[in-house]
């Protein structure tokens, strides 16, 4: 058999993650509170960046990118402050900073003086894939499932919007999906928490065949606590099902708030949503986020013909690096003013009358509106909340799934969850409600739905079946004795 070499082209695309992309889509998620820490820190590990300490009402209402690379031409005060600066690079061993009159590196101050921060989860995420990854696709493809997890560390976006965004396939998702999962906290990058318990289970007791068959197949009969069911099942003893079970108190259902901040949380309104008159009026509140703009005194250096090579490099690149922070920061809030300001069109009703008129509505359904992809409407709703006449709310919260209503069309979800929570509320508590009786009394108000629809809201609020709420009364009663 005769073998020949042959040379040819071959076209194919590979995609590649930039840093600036990665941080504009980090940056997206992170809400006004963590923007703050991010700017703080850069500035700190970037002396291209100084804080704009005075903003005019004129700037404010202006273009951020825009006003601030304009400041690259230089500006004539910062020009006679530093103009005489140039000595302070002489020294190789310098730290390349420019210093204050007494002579005090003013960075290493900045960066002595900063208060420790711990790592986000996917910070600690990425650090990790970054290290296991085996080429540039596998990586893109564990960071756009990374940062796609919701503070629980649950994956917030479905797995065909991740294959469509990445051009990859649904089984390519889900590798990196079992990758991410292995990584440490385990059990990121699930569905939801019967996949999370899962897969941890399987890292952590791979010879555990009985617990992972009793999480796969019983996971309903596991929440209920119906180990004779289970036990049935698997045709085992109930002793069994119960050894195995408590396994599971070694599991974390959520992992990524391992992540969270400890102690009381405290919700910071990221936007102020109200209607004056016919006119509905979105603020981003972020007054107190550090203003910051490019060092003009660095771009005359850049100027300079016998500046040093390697400094003329090194401050290139952190220029580079300012100027994608400065147009991440002005691409961030245009998007939630863009994304939130057609939510609350869609949620005008709810702004009037409160939360009995939430209206049905889906990502998919903003996305195409505001021409962004499905994963980056989630992604800006993620840790961002709204201040309404109402109260203050997540922005996920106006994203409802729809329901059959009598005469009136479609429902949300929301609103059926409140009409069972008041059905219940005012209920007999010698004789409560059982969900065939809950589910009468919504038809009969206009809401079609099923069943297995009120207990699944049902077991949401957390109020338990009607045989459990009567034993709950009695005992109440007896107490009351």
């Amino acid at each position: 058999m005769a073998v020949s070499i042959k040379i040819g082209l071959q076209q194919n695309q590979k995609l590649v993650m930039t840093q600036s992309l990665k941080q504009s889509i980090e940056m997206l998620q992170l809400s006004t509170v963590d923007l703050a820490e991010l700017i703080s820190r850069e500035l700190v590990e970037n002396p291209i960046l100084e804080e704009d300490a005075v903003v005019s009402p004129d700037e404010e209402n202006g273009d951020i990118f825009q006003r601030i690379t304009n400041r690259l031409s230089g500006d004539d005060s910062l020009s006679e402050r530093f103009e005489e600066r140039s000595s302070a690079y002489s020294d190789a061993s310098d730290s390349g900073y420019p210093r204050d009159s007494d002579g005090e590196d003013r960075t290493r101050a900045l960066i002595e003086n900063a208060e420790a921060r711990a790592e986000s989860l996917i910070e600690h995420l990425l650090s990790q894939a970054r290290i296991m990854s085996k080429n540039d696709r596998e990586l893109a493809l564990l960071e756009e499932v990374i940062t796609s997890l919701d503070e629980r560390g649950l994956l917030g976006v479905p797995l065909e919007t991740i294959a469509l965004e990445m051009g990859a396939s649904i089984e390519e998702v889900r590798a990196a999906m079992r990758q991410v999962a292995l990584l440490d906290p385990p059990g990121c990058g699930a569905l939801d928490i019967r996949e999370s318990l899962e897969m941890q289970a399987l890292a952590k007791y791979p010879d555990e065949e009985m617990l992972h068959a009793i999480i796969g197949r019983y996971f309903k009969e596991l929440e209920s606590l119906d180990y004779e069911r289970i036990a049935k099942g698997l045709g085992v003893t109930l002793a069994e099902v119960v050894e195995k079970s408590r396994l599971l108190h070694s599991l974390n259902p959520f992992p990524g708030r391992a992540f969270s901040a400890s102690g009381t949380r405290y919700i910071v309104p990221d936007l102020e949503v109200k209607i004056a008159g016919d006119e509905l009026l979105i603020t981003l509140i972020d007054d107190w986020i550090p203003r910051i703009r490019i060092n003009g005194y660095y771009a005359r250096m850049l100027r300079k013909k016998s500046i040093d090579k390697n400094l003329r490099s090194y401050i290139k690149d952190r220029m580079q690096s300012a100027r994608d922070l400065l147009k991440n920061i002005s691409n961030r809030r245009d998007t939630i003013l863009r994304v939130t300001g057609a939510i609350m069109l869609h949620q005008k009703e709810f702004l009037l009358k409160g939360q009995g008129f939430l209206r049905p509505l889906t990502h998919a359904e903003i996305a195409r509106e505001v021409g962004l992809h499905e994963s980056t409407v989630s992604r800006t709703t993620s840790n961002k909340f709204a201040q309404t006449p109402w109260g203050t709310f997540e922005l996920k919260y106006f994203f409802a799934s729809r329901l059959k209503g009598g005469g009136a069309g479609e429902v949300s979800s929301d609103n059926v969850m409140n009409a069972v929570r008041d059905l219940i509320a005012r209920e007999d508590a010698a004789c409560p409600l059982s969900d065939e009786e809950i589910l009468e009394k919504l038809r009969y108000g206009g809401i079609d739905c099923a069943r297995r629809t009120v207990a699944k809201y049902r077991g949401i609020m957390g109020i338990p079946p009607s045989a459990m709420r009567r034993k709950l009364n009695m005992i109440k009663n007896e107490v009351k004795a």
